[in-house]
This record gives structure tokens, sequence and C-alpha cells, in this order.
């Protein structure tokens, strides 16, 4: 398919498919008050988790957003919820030891659960499911692999899977693009737009001050408290938590030198219909491949009719159209009886990356902050959410094993043009 074509229906749009069904509220413009127990920066899933539990905790917050809230990645996501890092537990044990390969993956299963519970106890209606997901091999030395892998964690975690060989993952997934896979019973999906609008109803019922369009220009320490500089003044805060994660700017460059935000591309099909996409996807689960950067594809949570497919991590290009052109190239390659297949959204949004590429909490200079969350930012966002709540409440469960400095590099201040070259690198291994 040549750029020149279009892979986009006449009336698509380049906002995500998730603002459908939760629209942003613009009107959101709360004049911010003089002083604030705890301000936050940032109205995503971590900003708004870490609000909820403070203001039930007896502290007056305020949450600061530079635009409407939910504008960054916490509703342009594909709304996975597993427990997986880009270093697997194979390679923690490897080189840091079995204890320590214990300790990050029981907080990951720490923040899938934390999910869950957030959806159950704060009643949102957000299409979660735990339909599980297949985790597809681009190779045979891949399938291996992944096999090997699961073992080790199924040995010291106890958490069971199962494999699919190539002829099997027919059973799931209508493509022979893959080498088989290993299906994960209990992992989870749910609708990122719906979350956060969740998330956002439960801050305002627990009496969280939203200052939506509010952007945060900066801040100063004075005495044990912060001076938060607004455009339009100061606000004296006790607490102050950064949740920017890729979204954030000059407010604090000290994070700014230490995550690193980076690109992801999705897409959500034309209406299908329902008996298509069963065709396609018949496992009903959620799909992703184990590259470094990976494809994922699933049924669009409430409407079964679409497909939502994304790729592209980490590549720069302003124009949608393009990307659109070369996401429907990737898909077709997997699925090539969809070559008439047009796309009704596309959209970017910002991920946010360290150095290490691990997820990241800590307080620096007294403070909080929480990003970096390389790929897994809905269950980090809402363990880490919760944790810096509990450090500021002075309540037990705070610690992490994730509480290291974000390391920076003496070349890095904020400018991300060598992210995609990076990703690349670090993707050389994926075919």
């Amino acid at each position: 398919m040549a750029y020149g074509s279009s892979a986009l229906s006449p009336a698509a749009s380049f906002d995500p498919f998730w603002w459908r069904a939760a629209p942003h509220d613009d009107a959101t413009r709360a004049v911010a008050p003089k002083s604030t127990d705890v301000a936050i920066v940032g109205s995503g899933i971590t900003g708004l988790v870490a609000a909820i539990h403070l203001a039930r905790g007896g502290r007056q917050v305020t949450v600061f957003e530079a635009k409407e809230p939910g504008h960054g990645a916490s509703t342009r996501n594909a709304g996975y919820v597993g427990r997986t890092l880009k270093h697997s537990f194979g390679e923690i044990m490897e080189t840091e030891g079995l204890d320590r390969a214990k300790a990050v993956y029981g907080e990951l299963m720490d923040a899938f659960l934390a999910v869950k519970d957030t959806v159950e106890q704060e009643k949102i209606d957000c299409h979660y499911k735990q339909q599980g997901r297949l985790l597809l091999a681009t190779s045979p030395a891949m399938y291996d692999a992944m096999a090997k892998e699961f073992s080790l964690r199924e040995r010291h975690l106890g958490e069971g899977f199962a494999t699919l060989d190539r002829a099997a993952q027919r059973e799931e997934i209508s493509t022979d693009h893959y080498f088989g896979g290993v299906r994960i019973a209990d992992h989870a999906g749910l609708h990122p737009g719906l979350y956060h609008q969740g998330l956002l109803e439960a801050a305002r019922d627990a009496g969280v001050t939203i200052c939506a369009f509010t952007p945060v220009l900066g801040f100063g320490k004075e005495g044990k408290g912060f001076n938060v500089i607004l455009r339009t003044g100061l606000v004296k805060a006790r607490d102050l938590i950064v949740a920017t994660n890729g979204y954030g700017g000059r407010e604090w460059p000290w994070l700014k030198r230490r995550i690193m935000p980076f690109h992801a591309y999705q897409t959500v099909s034309a209406p299908l219909g329902e008996n298509r996409v069963r065709s396609l996807l018949p496992g009903g689960r959620t799909f992703i491949d184990w590259n470094f950067n990976v494809d994922w594809m699933r049924e669009a949570p409430g409407d079964p009719t679409r497909i939502i497919f994304g790729g592209l991590t980490g590549e720069i290009d302003a124009d949608l159209r393009i990307m659109a052109e070369r996401l429907h190239q990737r898909l077709v390659r997997i699925f090539p009886d969809l070559a008439d297949l047009q796309f009704d959204h596309v959209w970017t949004g910002k991920c946010g990356g360290t150095f290490d590429i691990n997820p990241k909490i800590g307080c620096h200079d007294g403070v909080h902050y929480a990003g970096g969350y390389c790929f897994a930012g809905v269950p980090m966002g809402t363990l880490f959410g919760q944790k810096m709540a509990k450090r500021i409440l002075g309540q037990a469960g705070g610690e992490s094993v994730f509480d290291t400095p974000p390391p920076s590099k003496f070349w890095y201040r904020g400018n991300d043009w060598f992210v995609p070259y990076a990703i690349r690198w670090m993707s050389r291994g994926d075919r």
C-alpha cells in the first residue's frame, strides 16, 4: 500500500476512540486555592488515585492539569492490565538474584490486583474483564524463550500458563503469522477512558479540587512546604506530587532529564461486524507479541464489531495519516484478508521511559514522583498512586522495590530526538 492511498475512513478521527464513551470535560476550570495540603501535578491515573486516597485520609488536595483532565496517556493507552515488564523474571534472576526477581514480580502482582480492587471499590463501569492474554512469538526461538520464561514464573511465583504451538494458536487468533505463544488465563483488559472517568468522579466526590487548563510553571521550597507557581500566582502546598510521566515539562527539570517521552500509536477499525471480529480473534483475549517493540490487538471493549490495533512505538511522525498507512501495512501482514479494512480512529500518546527501563517511584528534595512506566502504566500508575498517598499519610505499605533513583545521562537535557533510534537499537533482536 502506498502512503498516498487511504487506510482511513471518510469520517476518521485523530482523537482516541476511548473519548467516544468518555468525552472530556472541558469545563473543569476550578479556581486554584491560595493554599492546599497536597498539590498534585497531573490528572492521569497516578495523580487521581493518589488524590482519592489522600482526600479520604483527611487532606485538602488540589490537582493541577495543563489541559483537560485525562488529556494524556491515561486515556490514550491500550487498556491492558497485566504483570509483565521489559525485564523478564529470568533476566532479573540471572543478573540480580532470585529474591530480587520475586520481589519485582511480586509488586507487579500487587499492581495487577490494585486495578481490580480499584474498579470494584469505586464501582467503575469500564468493561474490566479478566479475559486472558495471548503472548505471541515471532520466531521459533522466541517461542522457546517464552516457554522457558513462563516456566520460571510458574515455578517461583505460582503463576500458571499454557503454551500453544503454531497449529493450536488458530484456536485463539486466525493467522499463521506467529509461531505459537503463551496463554495467561487471568490477565485483564479495560476501557481506559471509562476507567479514568470513574477515577475523576471518585476524586471529585472525595472533595478533590481539579484545576484544569492550569499548567504548573515551576515550584520552589518554602520552609517545610512548597510554592507552586501558576500563571495567576502562587499556591502554597505542604506536600507536592509530580505525576506527569511522559508529559512532564519545565515544571521540574530534574525529572524531565530522567523520564523520556516516546510516542505509541493506535487505531480502531471501522465496524467489521461481530462475526468477522470473532472469526479473527476467536479467543476473545487481548493479544500482544513478545517483541521489544510490540504489535497489539484486541476486540474493542464495549463494541464487539471493531478491533483495536497498535504498534510502531517510538516512531515520530506528526502526520497521523502516514502512521495509519504504516499500521495498516502491519495489520495486513498479520491478517492478509483485511486489505479492505479502514480505520475510524488513529491517535498517539506519550509513554514514559527510564534509562534502566524500570518504573520509578520516589521522593527527591521533598517532592514525591512516580512514572517511567515502560508500557505498564495502568497497573503501575494505580499502585504507585496508592503508595504515594500512603507515604504522605504516614501509613504502612508505601515501600516499593522500584524506589531507586531514576538514572540520568550527562548529555540528556530533555530533548528526546534520540528516542526512536534507541528503541530501534533495543528492538534489534525482535525478528
